[in-house]
């Protein structure tokens, strides 16, 4: 489970480094007042991402996996799911002129035909997502996380081509032609393999319920993630937005093993589960939950100890070391949550993280227009990170599983620190990063040999 959960991690880090250049390579084309139009439809592009991830490629693989585990064959129901991409796209399209009425209005006119054209881009990402969520079911990580290489790279790629010549429409319309290439990559084998016959209505059903609660906790972590820089709008313009728009997802890199883990973790508990393995499956969980924090606590170390080297290098400001800061605390709480909440839902449990979720999204918005107002992009960081820590807490208060974390790890920051703040920024940014990048292999690496990780990913 490890070592493929390690494919998927270096296929996500390499997305998210890819997603670092997409938005540099948005700013290039687009300017920065293109940009910051940009970041504010991205929450979209984003509530696709979370629905897929974490709802329906986590229910589609349990199915799968189930049906496999019974030998039934595979059946077609799983791409019902395009039907809530369709209806999701036809809510957003009657929608979309409301939430461009939200914002200030130096976005108001300009926004929203990017946004039809991003809403377009849900019932597309719902059938990749679907595919996805097959090959994970039969076990095959490694052409899944080539599919996301391929989706990511021909995004970047495009958006730069159409940014240039037809503006933020054409940056938009990248994101519908990168999740064509990936579904033709996945669809090919699947065809291969498949064997044609009627769908199983009761299975259909079945997994529809069962994803219903995921679909809500969905959307709550989407409200999480983009109350702030939607808020962050509509009292600020794209200045300052596009700003935010490039911390927010620096932030975002710290829960990559956390995801790549949960999506062989939901199908192994799914199997315990079936098994009646109680044991077995609550030892699984704490082993999971460790090895999650173990290897998100370097990486936000890290970002918190150089975040203004990081800005610098990545962005060329420095203005917003302290956001950055918040957020990286709050997504590695984040990936502690996204480990119980993928467990819970191994567990025939998915509403408790809905509830949970859901009533943090409502506090999150609540906070996001406190502190916004007078703190701006400081005060959205500080209602992300505070929702996202009582978010564990809560989950981590019903699911009460044992955490492993030798002591040296939690004194990891001391020396980065120490480090940050005798070095500082050194030269240009070419020098920065070579001393830095140094600086945090180092330290990694010390991590890994101190922990075993080698041995975990290999034995495991």
């Amino acid at each position: 489970m490890y070592k493929k959960s390690l494919y998927l991690f270096i296929a996500n880090t390499l997305n998210r480094a890819l997603n670092f250049i997409l938005r540099i390579v948005l700013r290039i084309a687009l300017g920065s007042t293109g940009f910051g139009i940009i970041a504010v439809i991205l929450p979209v592009q984003n509530l696709i991402l979370t629905i897929t991830s974490y709802a329906v490629t986590p229910t589609v693989s349990k199915y799968v996996s189930e049906d496999r585990a019974r030998h039934q064959g595979e059946d077609p129901y799983p791409f019902l799911f395009a039907v809530v991409g369709i209806i999701l796209f036809a809510a957003g399209m009657v929608l979309a002129p409301a939430f461009a009425s939200f914002l200030s209005p130096q976005f108001e006119k300009s926004i929203i035909g990017p946004l039809r054209i991003m809403f377009t881009v849900i019932p597309i990402g719902m059938v990749f997502s679907v595919l996805t969520g097959i090959f994970f079911g039969r076990q095959r990580a490694a052409i899944v996380a080539g599919a996301l290489f391929l989706v990511q790279a021909v995004t970047v790629a495009s958006a730069y081509v159409l940014g240039v010549s037809l503006g933020v429409d054409g940056a938009v319309f990248a994101f519908i032609i990168a999740y064509a290439a990936g579904i033709a990559v996945l669809l090919v084998p699947y065809l291969r393999s498949v064997s044609a016959h009627g769908l199983d209505w009761t299975r259909a059903r079945s997994m529809l319920r069962f994803s219903l609660p995921m679909l809500v906790t969905s959307l709550g972590i989407v409200t999480l993630f983009q109350a702030d820089i939607i808020v962050l709008g509509r009292y600020y313009g794209p200045d300052e937005t596009a700003v935010y728009g490039l911390v927010a997802p620096t932030a975002r890199l710290i829960p990559s093993f956390a995801i790549a883990l949960s999506m062989m973790l939901l199908p192994r508990l799914s199997e315990l589960t079936a098994q009646r393995s109680t044991h077995l499956a609550r030892h699984t969980v704490s082993r999971a939950l460790s090895i999650t924090a173990v290897v998100s606590l370097p990486l936000t170390f890290s970002l918190m100890a150089f975040s203004e080297e990081v800005l610098y290098v990545l962005f060329d400001t420095t203005e917003a070391v302290m956001p950055l800061r918040i957020l990286a605390f709050g997504m590695f709480c984040y990936s502690l949550f996204y480990v119980l909440s993928s467990s819970l839902q191994g567990y025939d449990k998915p509403h408790v993280p809905m509830y949970a979720l859901s009533a943090c999204a409502i506090l999150d918005v609540a906070l996001c227009f406190m502190l916004i107002p007078r703190y701006g992009i400081l005060g959205a960081s500080v209602a992300t990170g505070a929702s996202l820590a009582i978010v564990l807490i809560v989950l981590f208060s019903y699911v009460r599983p044992s955490l492993d974390i030798p002591v040296l790890n939690m004194a990891g920051i001391i020396p980065l620190v120490v480090f940050e703040h005798f070095v500082g920024i050194v030269g240009g940014p070419v020098t920065t990063v070579l001393i830095y990048g140094i600086a945090a292999t180092v330290y990694i690496a010390a991590v890994v040999h101190y922990n075993g990780l080698l041995a975990v990913l290999r034995d495991e």
